[in-house]
């Protein structure tokens, strides 16, 4: 069976991150795209002349004949469209950060439980050459227990958005519409991450936030985090304000240890030392069809598999719950503690 999808906001991760994820895809095709600018209608009608183009998301979920729904629009607007998307009875993919509030998830919860539809956010970086090795290593013990990670993403500036004439264009500098600066735009890949690497959940969080070199935003552009799981510490900082485009992790543990600087990683052990090179850099680019391949597979796993339902949900759950706890910790200046578990009980709750 091939599925039919449509894309909604077909801006610059669309055009090039997952557009050519589904060309090469078997079994997942875009057949519609909606958009509000028509800049993108032109986009749409050069990139895909066979999909039908929409003006509005509501019309698009009321006369395409679809199985599933893309969301590549800003942050502010991903929870109403996921929610109008599981009400038409469409499986919904979505964009980092799924929603930027608890009730928002509750909702989304909810509704996807009661009509029995997949919601999967797009959990790219997983997907990494790099960090699917570091996956692997873990899984083998190859450094024996975890115990301390620290993960950096250092950039010169803000990330580009569609149309973007300037840095004070930018959506994702906007509070209102991106939920916040470095802290979202780097934060949500970071902590599905290390939850996985950690082998747990969450437990406490400090954070503070900054601005280093772009004082004038509403947003922060330099975050410092410190995460404590049950057997693991976690240290991460962003910034916008670097010198240099650079991703660095560093795993401790038990037995052994890992650097990874970009395209390689360093590995130490009781056997020695091992180094694995990689043709793609982390802080090479941020498109990743390649990447999004696999996003797709994964998106299709679950819409397939009943019991599978809801895994990727939680997990992006978590990621919610670690962003709200860093806020809260920059405005007490106290550790926050996260709660006991990732995904809510909806009771009545309904979009």
């Amino acid at each position: 069976m091939t599925y039919q999808g449509a894309i909604i906001g077909f801006g610059h991760i669309a055009v090039h991150g997952h557009l050519p994820a589904y060309r090469r895809h078997a079994r997942m095709a875009i057949t519609a795209v909606a958009d509000r600018l028509p800049a993108a209608g032109r986009t749409c009608k050069r990139e895909l002349p066979q999909a039908i183009f929409y003006e509005d998301a509501d019309r698009l979920l009321e006369k395409a004949k679809i199985d599933f729904i893309d969301i590549a629009t800003p942050p502010s607007l991903h929870a109403d469209l996921i929610c109008s998307g599981l009400a038409a009875g469409r499986h919904v993919l979505c964009e980092k950060p799924l929603v930027l509030q608890r009730s928002d998830l509750e909702r989304i919860a909810h509704l996807a439980q009661r009509n029995g539809k997949v919601v999967f956010t797009a959990h790219n970086w997983r997907y990494a050459p790099i960090f699917q090795q570091i996956s692997r290593l873990m899984d083998q013990h190859a450094i024996g227990d975890v115990q301390r990670i620290t993960y950096s993403v250092i950039r010169t500036r803000p990330s580009v958005t569609a149309g973007e004439g300037g840095v004070h264009s930018n959506w994702r500098l906007n509070p209102d519409i991106a939920g916040g600066g470095i802290l979202v735009d780097h934060g949500w890949h970071a902590f599905y991450m290390l939850n996985q690497w950690a082998g747990s959940v969450p437990q406490q969080v400090a954070c503070r936030l900054e601005n280093r070199k772009y004082t004038d935003i509403a947003v922060e552009d330099t975050a410092s985090i410190s995460i404590d799981y049950q057997n693991v510490t976690a240290k991460l900082f962003f910034t916008w304000a670097g010198d240099r485009r650079l991703n660095h992790v560093a795993i401790e543990g038990s037995s052994g240890s890992m650097q990874v600087d970009d395209d390689a990683i360093r590995m130490q052990n009781s056997a020695g030392s091992r180094r694995f090179t990689f043709g793609e850099a982390l802080s090479g680019g941020s498109h990743h069809p390649d990447w999004y391949g696999r996003v797709l597979d994964g998106f299709l796993h679950e819409i397939e598999t009943p019991a599978l339902r809801g895994r990727n949900l939680e997990e992006a759950a978590w990621c919610l719950h670690l962003l709200e706890a860093c806020r809260r910790s920059h405005r007490s200046g106290r550790r926050e503690t996260l709660p006991a578990s990732a995904l809510p009980d909806c009771g009545s709750h309904g979009c």
